[in-house]
């Protein structure tokens, strides 16, 4: 009867602590990020009954019975249902929300390493990330070249300045259309629009004296707009079907807008880019008239993919029409050798490289650019920032582009049952929980990153009524085991009296 009361006690302390985790499951419902529990019971040790059994026809290891007395339970684990929770839309872009596997990593102020679902994060007067209790949110730095730095806070200011960038490279992509002369040189044919500069003009090159232009707009070092002005007019064939068009580019500097590059364009007789020529001045390539002195002009340096290059705004710009060099200039000497013999044209050659969205010249149709564009930009603000699904934070500055800064890791382990819970949404990591690995959102083995979204609390609050429900029923049944044992033991003692 003694035992039973010792065993009715068991019960009651272990089903008491079920209540308790039932209760704070409950009690975390609307928690960001809470993790259910568990509790998991075991009975204790059993007690062996004497002359309980015999040995059947005196054999060894022939025990037909083994008596054994239970002694109760108790709490065996109190486990972690890492189930996803659902996720809720905010009107928070810092509001992160985890849809798969993985933990976001916090630091304190002391350097001490937390792991959390938990993704309700606000900047700070510094503008660091940090959850409710003060934790800064770590993420890789991303550089200028697009690759990783260390991991660190992740610190968004909104004062940021992106330093402006000069242009560097310029890509056209247009249908010339061209067929008709708009200039004409019986000296210099494949020169003759170049010839059509003039110094001080506004434009320098009548608009009567080309078939077909378009402007550019690029950028010095210290983000100064300066326009360019690329021409385009019909040159003499060699009468096999194909047809040549002369180009020239334009650029404002300080104080006039000089010429930069003129060459050529040389197409099949379907209108398919083939072959480029390019030339650059010397200085400013032009006489003491104003004019334009061809011996000045050489054919231009190739960048180290094979693209031509002039020098503008204080910057080397290299030119892209859909057409590449794979080695050097086929011809050499000035614009002034060439004369009436294309052959003299500085050539790419049969091995240029010709890309699918190449310039062409389709005879009949209508000049138009499909495509232009330029990799330099004047000096911008930060004003908004947004938080893609692998975890890219990126900066939308006030000159319209978009830098990567800061990408958000993931961090999982061989064993998250043996997560640590320190509360305040936070776990951390004990030697039993193996290797940290870490790694980026939507990967194998990764949830994605969702913006604009928590995680609810995992809890199903109709399981753990019903939990609640059988704990107490056990509980006061293990109570009345207790009453009743209480009963006997005390009647058996007043029959000794």
């Amino acid at each position: 009867m003694r035992a039973a009361l010792y065993i009715g006690a068991t019960g009651m302390k272990a089903l008491g602590d079920g209540m308790n985790v039932v209760t704070n499951n409950l009690a975390n419902v609307s928690t960001i990020g809470y993790k259910s529990q568990d509790i998991q019971f075991a009975d204790v040790w059993y007690a062996q009954q004497a002359n309980i059994g015999d040995w059947w026809q005196a054999q060894e290891d022939s025990r037909v019975a083994l008596g054994q007395k239970g002694e109760g339970v108790f709490v065996n684990d109190v486990r972690t249902i890492f189930q996803q929770g659902a996720l809720e839309a905010t009107n928070t872009v810092t509001d992160l929300a985890i849809n798969g596997s993985g933990y976001f990593q916090v630091k304190d102020a002391q350097g001490r390493e937390y792991y959390t679902r938990a993704g309700d994060f606000r900047s700070d007067n510094q503008g660091v990330l940090r959850n409710p209790e003060g934790l800064a949110l770590m993420g890789y730095q991303m550089q200028a070249d697009g690759s990783r730095g260390g991991l660190g806070e992740i610190t968004l200011d909104k004062s940021a300045i992106m330093p402006a960038s000069a242009t560097t490279a310029i890509s056209l992509s247009c249908n010339l259309g061209q067929s008709e002369e708009h200039s004409v040189s019986l000296d210099n044919p494949y020169f003759s629009l170049l010839q059509q500069y003039a110094s001080g003009a506004t434009p320098p090159i009548a608009a009567t004296a080309s078939g077909y232009s378009t402007g550019i707009t690029l950028y010095d070092a210290a983000g100064t707009p300066r326009e360019a002005n690329i021409y385009f007019d019909s040159a003499p064939t060699s009468g096999n079907g194909a047809s040549v068009v002369e180009y020239v580019i334009t650029s404002e500097s300080d104080d006039a807008d000089l010429p930069v590059m003129a060459g050529t364009l040389t197409f099949s007789a379907s209108g398919e880019l083939q072959d480029m020529s390019a030339y650059t001045p010397n200085g400013t390539g032009l006489n003491d008239q104003g004019g334009v002195d061809l011996s000045a002009w050489s054919p231009a340096s190739l960048s180290a993919d094979g693209l031509p290059q002039m020098q503008t705004a204080g910057s080397t710009v290299s030119v892209d029409f859909g057409i590449r060099s794979t080695g050097t200039w086929q011809a050499s000497g000035t614009a002034a050798d060439v004369g009436t013999d294309a052959a003299r044209l500085a050539s790419m050659g049969q091995d240029a490289a010709v890309s699918a969205l190449a310039t062409v010249n389709y005879a009949g149709a209508a000049p138009t650019t499909y495509e232009s564009s330029q990799n330099g930009y004047p000096e911008g603000m930060l004003n908004n920032f947004t938080i893609n699904n692998d975890g890219m934070v990126v900066g939308s500055y006030s000159n319209n582009k978009n830098i990567n800064l800061y990408q958000i890791p993931l961090f999982s382990f061989t064993s998250e049952y043996n997560l640590h819970r320190e509360g305040s949404n936070l776990f951390s990591a004990t030697a039993d929980c193996g290797e940290i690995f870490i790694g980026e959102a939507g990967t194998a083995n990764f949830g994605k990153i969702a913006a604009y979204n928590i995680e609810h609390s995992n809890v199903d609050v109709a399981a753990e009524m019903v939990d609640m429900i059988i704990t107490q029923r056990g509980f006061q049944a293990n109570s009345k085991v207790v009453t009743t044992s209480d009963e006997m033991l005390r009647r058996a003692l007043e029959l000794k009296r």
